[in-house]
């Protein structure tokens, strides 16, 4: 086991053993960022409404993990159990970037041209997000990560699905304040431009084993 390894061992643990949280932003002493997802705790009775929520997470971490096995542009999964999974940091939402008065507009226009290349890339491979809103997609000032998926299916998607996913992301554009039709012709016009010049269906890679617990390197 590496120092790295061991550190996200440790620090995973101690979140593991603190007080139930659905999601907790952890930080090993070595500076490394991940979250950790767990199953949620509700009152039984809201299970009319929200459903089991260990058939939620269930979905939400086999979706993820599917993806993640397809190369689509989600966080690394770096350890999972029956009833957790630990992904690395994608960053900051592009809901929260946006409304950042510090970060300047020509860097906030970059991180959304970058979501309408992984949005374009997402359906190239045959799939879509389900809800991509600017909160389910992560920057780091690199790339964008997907999070979130509860309204995702593995099932190969047609026009529909792919329609639906990019008028989600215009409209989650379009609510981000005053520069909201600025953003929304942005992440359309890198969409149509990506789009076109994208093969009809992208190489699958090798899956990437996912037994469980483990640590992933």
């Amino acid at each position: 086991m590496t120092d790295k390894t061991a550190e996200i061992q440790i620090t995973m643990n101690a979140a593991l053993n603190a007080p139930h949280q659905r999601v907790t932003l952890c930080q090993t002493r070595q500076g490394l960022r991940f979250w950790l997802k767990r199953v949620e705790r509700f009152a039984p009775h809201l299970w009319l409404v929200k459903g089991k929520p260990e058939q939620a997470f269930d979905r939400d971490r086999q979706s993820h993990r599917y993806l993640w096995n397809r190369g689509a542009a989600v966080p690394r999964i770096l350890a999972e159990g029956a009833d957790f999974i630990a992904v690395e940091d994608a960053g900051c939402s592009l809901t929260k970037l946006c409304d950042d008065a510090d970060v300047a507009t020509t860097d906030k226009l970059k991180a959304i041209r970058a979501a309408g290349h992984a949005l374009a890339r997402l359906h190239a491979m045959g799939l879509a997000h389900g809800r991509p809103a600017f909160r389910d997609m992560c920057w780091d000032g690199r790339q964008i990560r997907f999070i979130d998926f509860e309204y995702f299916s593995p099932s190969n998607a047609g026009r529909l699905r792919k329609a639906r996913d990019v008028g989600i992301a215009i409209l989650s554009a379009l609510s981000q304040g005053l520069e909201g039709p600025r953003y929304a012709q942005c992440i359309l016009s890198t969409y149509l431009s990506v789009q076109d010049s994208l093969p009809q269906a992208l190489p699958v890679p090798c899956p990437v084993s996912n037994s469980q617990p483990r640590i992933r390197k």
